[in-house]
């Protein structure tokens, strides 16, 4: 049937079982005939049922569901009279589809950093407007030749086993974070090459050259207990307002109020649980029967219906917290050739997949940065697109001509969106004679290849995107290079040359021209293909008040309390 002669509710019709048929799709593991024709009978309409087309604005307060996904409604009597103080109490309960690896705060699996704000501290943490704010250090001075700052901590703060912290425990935390092989974040936290503790509170963090990412330091370098530091795998002893109370691996972590908390007023709950649910529609119903208060990771299906649903369910997004990509080994034949990559990249379909899989919630893109950064460059998107007949003709030059047999690796248990991204990939690759298989694996199966660098093809999701332009490039796992741990082991002497340059640059100006240089090096080369931002939602019950989230998507669960 001719699309233009549909009457207006053939169409409806049309676009209520096109979205039945992708709700089923992202419900349940479906094959990929049948994802690939429920996205298809979407065509190129826009299914938003209630979600809109633009990216919501940039805050990590909690926003209500209606703001977030529709025009906003008016505010209800009831909502206009609810109390603004407090309440002390109760339990919230959280859940995510990943379990947690272990209690290091620096290793940043999405299913470690639920627990992360609740039971650590950094010295200092970000605003919305990344403004500095003072967390364990309630004073700092930064050198006027940018290489060291100074940092006054809180007296009498003290780690969940007792033992007061002072300046040697910041020191330990540093040397650790930039030498532990499991720490995300190590090459930004290895700039701290001496910590100084000329006094008991007090300590100098020292750099060999100017940093222009200081405070993205004082914000990930949470403060350990050297002590516990052995016994990460089921124990923590942190400075957060919430202490470890009971760990049963891949079920559940209940923590308790920290009474000697350094921030005396709080928390206001009396525990914090969180809760790893695998399977996404077993997630949604948890949320819906109240056995859980608060979920991360719903298929966006849920998000948006739980989100116009008249304010029982409300909405926090994370922005500029990750995106998709598709990372490629440069090592892995026939993937060490550019033209390769390039194929691939000029194969990846973003607009259909945000049309479909992401409901329109965000847009396409082939840059590195989201619109929210200042490293964004507007007139380099689209430099890279959806051109399946450029894409055969860069393999032909590869002398490919002939076909190439690969597999994709994704992990549908890490979020919505990765099994239907590998899908619609897998399907395009055919048309230019790529024929890939994909290898749909668990969380900690998805971590240890990511981690070895064990890819072809990886569905990923990179974060760091929401701080200094630097910390993406130093921090993120497919940004760095092989020597780093990068997982597509690429090496370049301009790109750590750019990226030196780039640390010790302070005048923004300059700064902006070298993010520049990096982004237009990476369209050329490929290995990390970023897709679209992933539209980053907690849903949570309308009892739970003062939700906000650290830049690493963890909830300071201290300001949290419950309506009753």
């Amino acid at each position: 049937m001719n699309r233009r002669h549909l009457l207006p509710q053939d169409v409806a019709r049309t676009q209520e079982n096109a979205a039945r048929s992708l709700t089923l799709a992202l419900r349940k593991q479906i094959t990929r005939k049948h994802f690939l024709a429920a996205t298809a009978a979407l065509g190129g309409t826009w299914f938003l049922s209630a979600c809109s087309t633009g990216n919501p604005a940039p805050t990590q307060q909690a926003t209500s569901a209606a703001a977030a996904v529709q025009p906003p409604a008016q505010a209800s009597p009831a909502a206009a009279t609810k109390p603004t103080t407090p309440r002390r109490g109760g339990t919230l309960t959280v859940g995510t589809p990943s379990p947690i690896n272990d209690f290091n705060p620096f290793y940043l699996s999405p299913g470690n950093v639920v627990v992360q704000a609740p039971l650590y501290n950094t010295l200092t943490h970000y605003d919305d407007r990344l403004a500095p704010q003072p967390e364990l250090a309630e004073k700092w001075e930064r050198a006027a030749d940018g290489k060291s700052i100074t940092v006054k901590l809180r007296e009498g703060v003290k780690f969940h086993s007792g033992r007061e912290v002072t300046s040697e425990d910041v020191k330990f935390s540093a040397e650790f974070a930039a030498t532990d092989t499991s720490v995300f974040l190590r090459p930004l936290l290895s700039n701290v090459k001496k910590v100084e503790t000329p006094q008991k509170y007090v300590a100098e963090l020292r750099f060999d050259s100017p940093t222009a990412v200081v405070f993205d330091i004082l914000d990930t370098l949470y403060i350990i207990d050297k002590d516990s530091v052995k016994k990460f795998s089921n124990q923590a002893s942190g400075t957060g307002p919430f202490k470890l109370d009971k760990y049963v691996p891949n079920d559940r972590v209940e923590l308790v109020a920290n009474k000697d908390y350094w921030d005396k007023d709080k928390p206001y709950l009396d525990k914090f649980i969180h809760r790893p649910i695998t399977d996404l529609s077993a997630l949604s119903l948890n949320l819906e029967s109240g056995t859980i208060d608060c979920v991360f990771g719903l298929t966006l299906l849920d998000v948006g219906r739980l989100g116009n649903s008249g304010g029982k369910y409300l909405l926090a997004k994370i922005p500029g917290y990750g995106m998709f990509d598709v990372a490629i080994s440069v090592r892995a034949e026939p993937f060490n050739i550019k033209k390769v990559r390039q194929a691939v990249a000029w194969s990846i379909d973003r607009d259909r997949f945000c049309k479909t899989a992401l409901q329109g919630l965000v847009q396409p893109t082939c840059l590195m940065w989201p619109t929210s950064s200042w490293a964004y460059f507007k007139d380099l998107e689209g430099k890279i697109g959806y051109d399946l007949d450029k894409a055969k003709a860069l393999l032909k030059e590869a002398g490919l001509g002939n076909g190439v047999n690969t597999d994709i690796i994704t992990s549908t248990m890490r979020g919505p969106g990765n099994s239907e991204l590998a899908q619609i990939l897998q399907a395009d690759l055919k048309k230019i004679g790529v024929n890939a298989t994909i290898n749909d694996v668990d969380t900690t199966v998805f971590q240890n290849l990511m981690g070895k660098g064990d890819i072809r093809l990886m569905i990923h999701g990179y974060a760091r995107t929401n701080r200094d332009p630097l910390t993406l490039v130093t921090g993120a796992k497919p940004w760095l290079t092989e020597k780093e741990g990068g997982m597509s082991h690429f090496e370049s002497v301009e790109y750590d040359q750019l990226r030196r340059d780039l640390q010790t640059t302070i005048e923004q100006s300059k700064r902006l021209a070298l993010c520049r240089s990096i982004q237009e090096m990476m369209l050329d080369e490929c290995f990390c293909n970023p897709v679209c931002e992933s539209p980053s939602f907690w849903v949570y019950a309308s009892r739970v008040k003062g939700l906000n989230f650290s830049k690493e998507n963890s909830m300071f669960a201290g300001e949290v309390w419950l309506e009753g």
